[in-house]
């Protein structure tokens, strides 16, 4: 039998959590934070505050874990407020002209948290805000989907477990939230998902925050999807591929320092969660806990890791508090074994942001160079049958304003997201919670996007990927997506708010499900998401 092999003693063990606790935990909070909602994890503000970070008007600092709060949101726009008044000699008029219409909606967006926080240029109310919110109906989302299939289903990734069925489907969300003084926040999106097979009425998403006064902490308790690591095509640890998990989550509201002589060091930000997988995973109920934390020694550099534990489950040897605490640390424990009670995988991702890029290379104004690293626990000491993702993000290329590239390659050895006593694998109701090409695969993508604030959006994405590497047979998958956005369709009619999405995607499959046959999927849709 093998035996377990320990990278730490426990007691080392113990104290490395301890540290991540304290970290995530014990900060102090320099700044006032009333209780918000999340920003939903494919809200446009994600990718807007990223494109001005890389060209150095946003905290780098907040690119890599969601979702964040709506309060967070609104100082990370107000930092780019502040700093837009000093880089504008850095940017020509049609530059200028661009990061004016964006911040503008980034301002709209979030004008009442930015007004809570005293930002006085999105101030448009001759009263004080009333302490207590409710939004029976701030938004709806209907999206409609013809699937032309060669075989009965398949997942629409990232899309939070979305399964399309051959004919046409259908997903309408809605979403309600409501704030309580200083007190709390509380957020619930209802949804149904419609095919010509059958209807199925979910919480698509519901979660409630509370902000301790005077704590540099956020507790979130509810169902929600996140998104670890600085890739766009996928991650190792946590996406959207997988239907939302119902999570309890504690994040920092701030970077922070270190104190004392450590201070000078960089800045600190992590978030900490545990959910349950269902009925259905094997073993049956398993407990699913991971934390991520960051590091930001530069305003240019950023290094993360990142760790997931699964323990526990109908038939696996019983787990304590001791066991837990010890065994979700730094480290994880290398080896398995018939009385190994739990699963690891950890990252590591590095993230370097290149300004005014465009000085001395014609190319770009800006860019951001990145890499995650994962590991499976295995029977020996170092880990070396690893996963990895490398990309880049290219900003107002040849010098376009809202002309982005990104490219991004993924590999994933056979062992990952696989384990011999959680049978299911790294899995949340039958997808992937990871990257959605799963183990002993590769994925290579390359997006471009013409993006201009408050007209449209064009969005071409071409990726090629291999599943089942060491098999006889290997699936092979190109896929184009192209992509209209209209973010003001309506407004012609004096109809404010709505925005209209057309799309398509063409599935060249062969070898599907790593047999001889071949495949060819047509999806087109279209998507309207209106805003009270």
């Amino acid at each position: 039998m093998v035996q377990k092999i320990m990278l730490w003693s426990s007691g080392a063990k113990l104290r490395a959590f301890i540290l991540i606790l304290s970290f995530i935990f014990l900060a102090p909070c320099i700044l006032e934070a009333s209780p918000s909602v999340d920003v939903p994890l494919r809200h446009w503000s994600y990718d807007a505050i990223e494109k001005l970070a890389i060209i150095g008007l946003c905290d780098i600092a907040d690119i890599g874990i969601r979702p964040v709060s709506r309060i967070k949101m609104a100082y990370i726009v107000k930092t780019a407020i502040d700093k837009a008044r000093d880089y504008d000699k850095e940017f020509d008029w049609n530059e200028q002209d661009y990061l004016e219409t964006l911040l503008n909606k980034l301002i709209d967006e979030f004008r009442i948290e930015l007004v809570s926080i005293g930002v006085e240029v999105a101030s448009t109310f001759n009263q004080p805000l009333p302490k207590n919110t409710l939004k029976i109906l701030n938004d709806v989302k209907i999206e409609k989907v013809y699937a032309k299939l060669d075989k009965d289903r398949m997942l629409f990734e990232n899309k939070d477990g979305w399964i399309l069925k051959d004919g046409f489907n259908a997903r309408i969300k809605a979403t309600a939230w409501a704030k309580l003084s200083e007190l709390c926040a509380f957020s619930i999106t209802p949804g149904i998902r419609y095919s010509s097979e059958d209807t199925d009425v979910n919480i698509e998403d519901a979660h409630l925050r509370i902000n301790p006064t005077g704590w540099n902490t956020e507790y979130a308790i509810g169902r929600s999807s996140m998104w670890w690591g600085p890739g766009f095509h996928g991650s190792i640890l946590m996406t959207d591929n997988a239907f939302p998990m119902d999570t309890f989550r504690i994040n920092n509201i701030w970077p922070f320092r270190l104190p004392w002589i450590f201070k000078n060091m960089g800045r600190w930000s992590g978030t900490w969660f545990i959910s349950r997988l269902e009925k259905k995973f094997n073993p049956s109920y398993a407990m699913f806990s991971g934390w991520k934390l960051d590091y930001i020694p530069a305003e240019f550099l950023k290094f993360g890791v990142g760790h997931i534990m699964m323990f526990g489950g109908k038939g696996v040897n019983g787990y304590g508090f001791h066991d837990f605490i010890g065994n979700s640390s730094l480290f994880f424990s290398s080896g398995g074994g018939a009385d190994d009670p739990e699963n690891h995988i950890m990252s590591w991702d590095a993230q370097l942001f290149l300004r005014r890029i465009d000085r001395f290379l014609p190319i770009a104004t800006g860019a951001k160079l990145y890499t995650e690293w994962g590991a499976e626990d295995e029977s020996k000491s170092i880990p070396v049958d690893l996963a990895s993702i490398t990309g880049a993000y290219f900003t107002d290329v040849f010098k376009i304003p809202g002309f982005d590239v990104k490219a991004e390659i993924a590999r994933f050895h056979k062992i990952f997201y696989t384990h011999f006593k959680y049978i299911s694998g790294y899995m949340h109701k039958g997808n992937f919670i990871g990257h959605h090409a799963g183990g002993d695969s590769e994925d290579v993508s390359l997006s471009g996007i013409f993006n201009f604030p408050d007209e449209y959006k064009f969005s071409a994405t071409f990726s090629h990927m291999r599943r089942g590497l060491t098999k006889a047979f290997i699936e092979t998958t190109n896929q184009i997506r192209l992509e209209f956005s209209l973010t003001d369709a309506l407004k012609t009619y004096n109809i404010k708010d709505v925005e209209v999405t057309l799309f398509y995607e063409l599935d060249d499959i062969t070898n599907l499900e790593n047999a001889g046959s071949t495949a060819n999927n047509h999806i087109i849709g279209a998507e309207v998401t209106r805003k009270f």
